[in-house]
């Protein structure tokens, strides 16, 4: 059986050599209950993850960026089917582009940004928690193999587009892989961006008005090593 003091003092000492390693994790300033004991780790975390693994064996149950660890270990959560894809965003609403090229590290983060113009002469309101966060799309299928993984803020923030204007909004890409054939990280090469962008209808910011839900084009997006 796992010994939480031992596992503690590991998850100590990963904190203060790879902070940014750990996404999720018992609380180590206190005494948790029975294994197993649920941990994520980043996507590119994988060694990290083997670590643990080694150690602790079933007492812990291990997430790496979106998949379970090891390969071929039942996830915590049932995977949800994904969403049907919203429809593309129409040239009479709206056009929008990447604030400049998009590079990032296999399995790390990007904080980019999204220029949003209004074609519909009426301007926009688009609803976000404070950021957009994009998908990772294989081009030559056109599948979405990877992605964010983590918490994000669920406050409602809304960026307003004037008629005939431009307004940039945050963009997070992540490339956590959602694919076992990848592995855990989408691996470097030539891939594409997309988000899903979600419109009021009218001025009103609220959770509960209805949201028109766009799919922007894909973007070229190149992760490297």
């Amino acid at each position: 059986m796992v010994v939480w003091g031992e596992l503690r003092g590991a998850l100590r000492r990963l904190l203060a050599e790879q902070p940014e390693a750990l996404r999720a994790y018992p609380g180590v300033d206190r005494d948790e209950g029975a294994p197993p004991y649920f941990i994520e780790l980043a996507a590119w975390a994988e060694e990290a993850a083997a670590r643990l693994d080694r150690q602790f064996g079933d007492g812990v149950h291990l997430t790496v960026g979106a998949l379970p660890y090891p390969p071929g270990r039942a996830p915590r959560w049932p995977r949800r089917p994904r969403p049907e894809p919203a429809p593309l965003l129409a040239a009479d609403e709206a056009e929008a582009e990447l604030d400049g090229p998009a590079v990032v590290r296999s399995g790390h983060e990007l904080r980019h940004g999204l220029l949003i113009s209004d074609r519909s002469g009426a301007g926009l309101a688009i609803a976000t928690t404070g950021q957009v966060t994009g998908s990772v799309v294989d081009l030559a299928t056109g599948d979405v193999v990877g992605g964010f993984t983590g918490w994000v803020h669920s406050v409602l923030v809304t960026f307003r587009v004037p008629p005939g204007g431009t307004e940039r909004i945050p963009l997070l890409i992540g490339t956590a892989s959602t694919t076992e054939r990848l592995g855990y990280a989408v691996p470097p090469g030539d891939w594409g961006v997309q988000a899903t962008l979600e419109l009021l209808p009218d001025d009103e910011s609220s959770y509960d008005r209805e949201r028109i839900r766009r799919r922007t084009p894909v973007w070229p997006l190149t992760i490297t090593a």
